[in-house]
C-alpha cells in the first residue's frame, strides 16, 4: 500500500447518510454557526486542543511534535505552540470541509472516511474519537457565547457522532480504496 493515497469504497447498502442524523434545520444551524467560527479558526483550533490535554492527558502522547517528553518519557505539559497552532488549524479546516460538503453525503463520506483511514496511522482509536467531543464542544461554547443554544449544541453533537462513526468506518478498514466519483456510485 505505501504511500499510495486511498479513497473509501462504500457501500450503498451501507450508507450512513447524514439526513438520518440531522434535520434541514440542524444543518442550517450547524452552517450558520460555522459561518461564525472559521473566522478565528487559530483561537477555535487551539482552545479544543489545549483542553483536550487538560481533560484528557494520556492522549497527549498521540501528539508527539506538539507535548515534548522528558528524559524517562513521562508527558510534560510541554507544548509547541507553534505545532499546536498549525495542528488545530488542519484540524478545524477539515471539520469546516464536513460542514461545507453536509448536501453531498457521498463526497462527505468519502472524505471523512480517508480522514480516519490517515488517523489509524497515527495510532487514534476508534474509541478516542468520542473523546474529543467535550473539548470540541467547549471551544464551541467560547466562541459563540449565547449563540450556542441547546438546539445548536445538539445539532453540533449529532454531527459529530456521524463525523466519528464514518472516521471509525475508515479506522477499521485503513486499506479499503474509495472511490468519489466512479460506476460504483451510480447503483
Amino acid at each position: 500500500m505505501g504511500n499510495t493515497p486511498t479513497v473509501a469504497c462504500i457501500d450503498r447498502g451501507d450508507k450512513d447518510y447524514l439526513n438520518k442524523y440531522l434535520t434541514p434545520q440542524q444543518i442550517h444551524a450547524v452552517q450558520e454557526t460555522w459561518d461564525i467560527m472559521k473566522e478565528d479558526l487559530p483561537t477555535l483550533g487551539v482552545t479544543v486542543f489545549l483542553r483536550l490535554f487538560e481533560t484528557e492527558p494520556d492522549l497527549k502522547r498521540l501528539f508527539p511534535k506538539i507535548v515534548r517528553l522528558n528524559e524517562v518519557s513521562q508527558l510534560e505539559m510541554d507544548v509547541d505552540r507553534d505545532m499546536l497552532q498549525r495542528h488545530a488549524v488542519t484540524v478545524m479546516e477539515g471539520l469546516g470541509a464536513a460542514v461545507e460538503s453536509l448536501e453531498d453525503s457521498d463526497f462527505l463520506n468519502s472524505v471523512l472516511i480517508s480522514i480516519g483511514q490517515t488517523h489509524v496511522r497515527r495510532s487514534v482509536k476508534p474509541q478516542m474519537l468520542k473523546r474529543l467531543w467535550p473539548s470540541l464542544n467547549y471551544g464551541f461554547i467560547k466562541m459563540l457565547g449565547a449563540r450556542y443554544d441547546s438546539s445548536t449544541a445538539e445539532a453540533w453533537r449529532r454531527l459529530y457522532s456521524y463525523i466519528s462513526l464514518q472516521m471509525k468506518k475508515g479506522m477499521e478498514n485503513p486499506d479499503i480504496e474509495t472511490l468519489e466519483d466512479g460506476p460504483d456510485h451510480l447503483g
